[in-house]
């Protein structure tokens, strides 16, 4: 059954039409109304008639998003989208669209792609991590999300504290968004070890520029990513020896360094408990469209477990 998918950003929404096979038929773009709900609903509701008419069907609709959903009210919680927060997203655009509407976080969504599809596909437990412009994560075992009390799940990237290894590198610790200082999420993105370089050098540039430098043997990217490597492998050290997963797939910007995530998984495998003979921690297989691919499945997983 043919699918549409949503990946709800803060500048920008992308869709996605879906066949039965999970083979994308239409992709594209479009800004985000993030601050005028009417807007936003317009948006959406203009890409669905696009597709229908194009397409001769009415799918079911699947929602991946930067935020979190209350689990007793449904409501929108976390989000960078001021025009949803608060609001009953999958309940008030499910009456207003006329069909049934899913929502997910969308580490969330990357996670349940990685694990049904793509590199992490028959693993039991898989914690499927973000490096993009912050930090992020998303758990699913057996092919499903987990449960939670809050909504919010897999932020390893808060309520950390890696002062004592910024100090150590003689490193000024930065506030992070979430009001908290010490946050890995301030240092575990693209934008952290842009942050950690620009301390390290004394110059700002890109985190591409950063590694493209520490592949010639730059001094100053080199100490930079040793830095970054080793922040980002202590926090991931502590949730593999809490989940022990089968896979932890990376999805985000900095997934395209493939030999910065091998640095990553060998540091990670060196510090855990368990034993891991094989990389641990991988580039995802959609590490550029996993929001979305997971957001075409949501409907797929809860058909699965209505038929249980």
């Amino acid at each position: 059954m043919m699918q549409y998918a949503f990946d709800i950003g803060g500048s920008k929404i992308e869709f996605g039409v879906f066949d039965d096979a999970g083979d994308i038929l239409s992709h594209s773009k479009t800004p985000t109304p993030a601050h005028d709900r009417d807007a936003f609903v317009a948006a959406v509701s203009g890409l669905i008639d696009e597709a229908d008419r194009e397409f001769g069907e009415r799918p079911n609709i699947g929602i991946s998003f930067a935020g979190g959903l209350d689990p007793q009210t449904g409501a929108v919680i976390s989000a960078n989208i001021p025009a949803i927060k608060g609001w009953l997203l999958a309940v008030e655009l499910s009456a207003i669209l006329n069909r049934d509407v899913l929502v997910a976080n969308d580490a969330d969504c990357f996670a349940l792609a990685e694990a049904r599809t793509g590199v992490a596909k028959n693993a039991r437990t898989v914690f499927a991590i973000i490096l993009g412009t912050g930090v992020g994560g998303g758990i699913v075992v057996d092919g499903h999300f987990i449960g939670g009390r809050s909504g919010i799940r897999g932020e390893w990237g808060h309520g950390n504290d890696v002062t004592g290894g910024l100090i150590r590198n003689g490193l000024a610790p930065v506030a992070c968004g979430c009001g908290n200082t010490g946050c890995l999420d301030a240092w575990g993105g693209a934008r952290g070890l842009e942050n950690i370089h620009a301390q390290i050098s004394g110059n700002r540039t890109t985190s591409f520029e950063i590694t493209d430098a520490w592949r010639t043997g730059d001094d100053h990217a080199t100490r930079s990513l040793e830095i970054y490597c080793d922040l980002v492998s202590r926090e991931l050290a502590l949730m593999v020896n809490v989940l022990d997963p089968d896979c932890v797939p990376v999805g985000g910007g900095i997934a395209s360094e493939e030999s910065l995530i091998a640095k990553i998984d060998t540091m990670v495998r060196q510090r855990v408990l368990g034993r891991y003979d094989a990389p641990l921690v991988v580039p995802g297989r959609y590490s550029r469209d996993g929001g979305l691919r997971g957001a075409a499945m949501l409907h797929v997983i809860a058909n699965a477990q209505d038929s249980q």
